[in-house]
């Protein structure tokens, strides 16, 4: 002992070598032999039955198979030694790419080789032996099949080496004396590398280890009883009362796409769900949690007697369904509905297939969370909200892991961040001990939450993290750790913490903010099909026959899966958007003949006039085009239709005017200034003659856009002092000047390769200007923005986000407001000062800026990676400006947001003049947002949001009278009756609340 005390760095790297040579590990399988392998190259990812009809052919170890993302299926055949008899034998099996053991035609567990050199920090297999036989017999012969991925964890991404080569195939026997040896003598040995040598245990814990070595002979079996006791010793001391504790969940975060396209996502889900299943076969106290609808109901159709495998695990509650919503959504871009949806989906099934809805909304790697998700989450029957990827910031850590998370109607939501600042913990010692100094809120509570498991690409525990976690369940040294399920850990939160700091608002990410605008094609079709089922749901609902709730049912869950924390941000690879085309293009053919059949059945044949048909909750007057393709000024009630003959001269005309220098457009209510290089000069508002702009306006910027990582995800902030191009016009035509529309195109050259045409147009019956833009883009690592100076002194913008609004600050006084440099907003973003103010408004864009009165829109991207294609090629999208009086409320830019992206509907009718509306509210504040069936009857649910945030009181009306009415939860559930007076049903909100009515017409 005099080397250990005197020079313990001699004795550290004994330690070290002894592991580094395998020592200890070697003992664990004494024994092996090799087996018999047969491959088939499957043309495809097949189904169990698919793979035994094919054609099988010798392969040797070393064999590589391929092509990338190809899959081969191996048949294994070994014989057990006859001095093996009654010992455990394993499959021992690196193919350097996932892979899955079959058994009797059933997914059986998880075989990972991994190889990563990125993100994971680790090389050779995560999960290389499948148990084969507890007690073998001698001579036993054994066969089973091998379905191998030529993919690794992540996709074919993270500087992999080597997919898909054979690296392993054996028969292993299985040591279990030298393998609980290993693991306490590592657990050992890593408190000593984590715990400072002048603290006590980790002194006791450099003796220890040594002290072990000079007793263990790895080829005596007679030393080993002893040399654990000395291991055994050490680890038995335990914690003190006030130590803290960590509730350790197991878990394997499997992004629903990323770095592999949906068809692998479901391999690598019974791949990891199956290995859970092996694990919770030895460690009954073992729990699991697993979010994602989705990928149960994959299961389900797909692996049934694997899913039956789920559900009794489920019942025993070491399998527990989390989240309640259908997949792990982004919180950012979606619409209100769509978040609602994602609960309801995801919560009712849940209910229907496990007996009982998720009580946790669990999105552990989200890109920030928008100001109305507490109210939603509430409002969908869940108390607990955990999440990881704000410890990301770039800028401001949170100053708090636990705490009440509090929206913008003030709802509040118990709410938790893993202080290990991951959701795919390897059960180390050193992140053990990360975890209880790494809490910020040890002063108020004395737990936190720990996930292990390997995850984003599957994979989940092993045995080696549950073996580790047990021997510090209560080890002096550590903090206590808890194998326990995520409602447990959240009732002892609620119970034994002192009063727990609040956060108001939105949870801004510090990072990743180019998935506002990356992959524009995605989000302009995510906007689109919240549109379109918007629409089918009210005209269904209203216009009679029967309503299509299946097919309805379908578009949803596509649309909701689209909106996968990977997908719609436009950070997944080439193949995932890809699927994501098909699956709109369905999705938009599946709805277009429900809507056509709709509007058909309200306009009773075919006329001379025109039905027009307003989806939306306010009366419009807009310039449409109607069935000859004629331009006609109509007017439609709130949610309802009327029939007209338009007008096609209105009160006042559009006005167009040229000189040689610039081209005036204006109708009653705004006038634009426009030189010939497209460039906005001056912008008023008719009603103040208040003009808006500080310089040229609608100024296209092209930046360099290279972010020091994560390409597709990140814009930094420096991209603005590195501006490469301020296009201008090459070309200016009018192309129209009518009574009713004026418009002037305008050509440009972004670069030799990218070319940009924008038609500017003023109608008479909008108080904008809107700008139709084409883009044949092929840049690589550029960023386009349009760019408006203003005059407006304004210290807060105002954007739209799901039901409500959100204030952001336009300065940078401090690391918070400089963080914000580029926001998400949905359909409208606002500058205000007293009496005046500037909206833009869009119809698939959600990046914006304001700082210093300058009022932006990102446009597009170019990343590199992980799709090289990104949002290369012809894009077209709108936007426009708004000039008012007064601020965003007084000019009700929500109303003109929505109609600049739904507009009317027309078709021929020879109905005669007539106007209903099926639904209105009587106060500027409420939005009908939504109307569709009930989920369980033919009952009408409706539901509205306060807009202004502020406290409200309207009365609903319906044209059918209403029997009886209901307020629910968002799951259409906990029904309290209202009162109806005069056949309406008087309603109060509080600021930005969110209401949901069951309504019950008469017959």
């Amino acid at each position: 002992m005099f080397i250990m005390q005197k020079h313990p760095k001699l004795t550290r790297q004994r330690i070290a070598k002894c592991i580094a040579d395998g020592v200890l590990w070697r003992p664990v399988y004494p024994e092996r032999v090799p087996v018999a392998l047969q491959a088939f190259a499957a043309p495809g990812r097949i189904t169990y039955a698919e793979a035994m009809r094919g054609r099988y052919r010798p392969i040797k170890l070393g064999h590589r198979y391929g092509p990338e993302w190809s899959t081969h299926w191996v048949r294994v055949e070994g014989r057990v030694p006859a001095h093996w008899r009654g010992r455990e034998v394993r499959l021992w099996w690196d193919s350097s790419s996932e892979a899955c053991v079959w058994m009797n035609g059933v997914p059986h567990q998880g075989l990972t080789g991994s190889g990563i050199t990125g993100w994971g920090n680790l090389k050779g297999p995560i999960r290389a032996e499948y148990v084969l036989t507890r007690r073998a017999r001698a001579g036993e012969r054994i066969t089973c099949y091998v379905e191998v991925a030529c993919n690794q964890l992540f996709g074919l991404d993270m500087g992999a080496e080597q997919v898909g080569q054979l690296r392993g195939a054996e028969l292993a026997v299985f040591d279990p004396e030298a393998w609980a040896l290993y693991i306490d003598f590592v657990t050992v040995v890593e408190m000593m590398q984590q715990i400072p040598a002048d603290q006590p245990r980790g002194a006791q814990a450099l003796y220890t280890a040594n002290a072990f070595l000079n007793h263990y002979d790895p080829d005596d079996r007679g030393t080993w009883g002893k040399a654990r006791r000395l291991l055994q010793d050490y680890l038995r001391a335990q914690n003190g009362d006030g130590q803290h504790t960590i509730h350790a969940i197991g878990h394997a975060h499997i992004d629903t796409a990323w770095l592999w396209p949906l068809a692998e996502t479901k391999r690598k889900c019974y791949r990891s769900f199956s290995s859970v299943l092996r694990l919770m076969e030895d460690h009954p106290d073992f729990v699991f949690a697993c979010s994602q609808a989705q990928q149960y109901a994959w299961l389900k159709a797909e692996q049934p007697a694997l899913y039956k495998q789920i559900k009794a695990r489920v019942r025993k509650g070491q399998f527990v369904p989390v989240g309640g919503t259908w997949i792990e959504p982004d919180c950012n871009i979606p619409s209100g509905e769509s978040l609602v949806r994602q609960f309801l989906y995801g919560q009712r099934f849940f209910k229907r297939e496990f007996g009982q809805y998720c009580r946790g909304f669990w999105n552990p790697d989200v890109f920030g969370y928008n100001g109305q998700l507490p109210q939603i989450i509430r409002g969908a029957g869940l108390e607990w909200f955990l999440t990881q990827k704000l410890s990301w910031n770039q800028i401001n850590q949170s100053d708090a892991h636990t705490f009440w998370w509090e929206g913008i109607d003030g709802t509040r939501v118990l709410t938790h961040f893993p202080p290990a600042d991951t959701y795919v913990g390897n059960a180390s010692i050193k992140e053990l001990l990360f975890q209880a100094r790494n809490y910020k809120d040890l002063d108020r509570s004395n737990d936190s939450v720990y996930l292990f498991g390997f995850g984003d690409g599957g994979g989940g525990p092993t045995r080696e993290m549950l073996a580790r976690l047990e021997r510090v369940k209560d080890t002096d040294g550590v903090p206590r750790v808890k194998l326990t399920n995520p409602d447990t850990f959240f009732e002892a939160l609620r119970q034994n913490s002192q009063p727990l700091v609040e956060k108001v608002g939105e949870l801004y990410l510090e990072l990743h903010r180019g998935t506002f605008t990356t992959h524009a094609d995605v989000k302009r079709n995510n906007r689109r099909a919240e549109e379109a089922l918007h629409d089918v749901e009210l005209l269904s609902a209203f216009v009679g026959g029967k309503y299509p709730a299946r097919s309805l049912a379908r578009a949803w869950q596509a649309l909701l899966l689209n909106q996968f924390h990977d997908i719609i941000p436009g950070s997944s690879i080439t193949e995932v958007y890809e699927d994501a085309a098909r699956d709109y293009a369905a999705l938009f053919a599946a709805l277009a003949p429900l809507k056509a059949r709709a509007l058909r059945k309200l306009a009773k044949g075919t006329g001379p006039r025109w039905l027009v048909v307003n989806t939306l909750d306010r009366p419009r007057r807009e310039v449409v085009q109607g069935p000859d393709r004629q331009w006609g000024l109509v007017t439609a009630p709130p949610c309802g239709y009327t029939v007209c003959v338009p007008t096609t001269t209105p009160p006042i005309p559009v006005k167009l005017r040229e000189t040689k220098s610039a081209i005036w457009l204006e109708n009653e209510m705004v006038r634009v200034k426009l030189d010939r290089k497209g460039r906005c000069r001056e912008l008023s508002d008719r009603q103040t003659g208040h003009s808006s702009l500080a310089g040229p306006a609608n100024r296209f910027r092209l930046y360099e856009d290279k972010p020091s990582n994560f390409d597709a995800w990140d814009i930094d902030i420096h991209h603005r002092e590195k501006p490469v191009g301020e296009p201008q016009a090459a070309e200016c035509q009018v192309v129209e000047a009518t009574p009713l529309r004026a418009a002037v195109r305008f050509t440009y050259t972004l670069s030799p390769r990218s070319r940009l045409v924008q038609t500017v147009r003023v109608d008479a019956a909008r108080p904008v200007v809107e700008f139709e833009t084409e883009v044949e883009w092929h840049e690589t690592q550029r960023l386009l923005k349009v760019e408006f100076p203003t005059q407006i002194r304004a210290e807060q913008a105002t954007y739209e986000i799901p039901f409500g609004h959100v204030q952001r600050p336009t300065h940078y006084n401090n690391s918070h407001d400089l963080a914000r440099f580029e926001v998400c907003g949905h359909r409208w973003a606002d500058l205000s000062e007293p009496g005046a103010g500037l909206a833009l408004i869009n119809d698939c864009k959600y990046g914006y800026s304001a700082h210093r009165g300058v009022l932006s829109l990102s446009l597009l991207r170019a990343p590199l990676h992980p799709d090289p294609r990104a949002d290369r090629g012809a894009h077209t999208f709108r936007y426009a400006l708004c000039p008012h009086a007064g601020d965003w409320r007084a000019a009700d830019i929500p109303t003109l947001a929505a109609a600049f992206n739904q507009p009317l509907e027309v078709r021929p009718t020879r109905l005669r003049p007539v106007e209903q509306s099926w639904i209105t509210v009587d106060h500027p504040a409420i939005r009908v947002d939504t109307v569709k069936q009930a989920e369980d009857s033919n009952d009408l649910v409706v539901r509205l949001y306060e807009q202004h945030g502020g406290h409200a009181a309207t009365c609903l009306t319906t044209a059918k009278p209403v029997a009886q009415a209901w307020q629910t939860n968002l799951l259409e559930e906990d029904r309290q009756e209202l009162k109806i007076r005069r056949q309406a049903v008087p309603l109060t909100f509080r600021p930005f609340e969110i209401k949901t009515l069951c309504l019950r017409h008469a017959p």
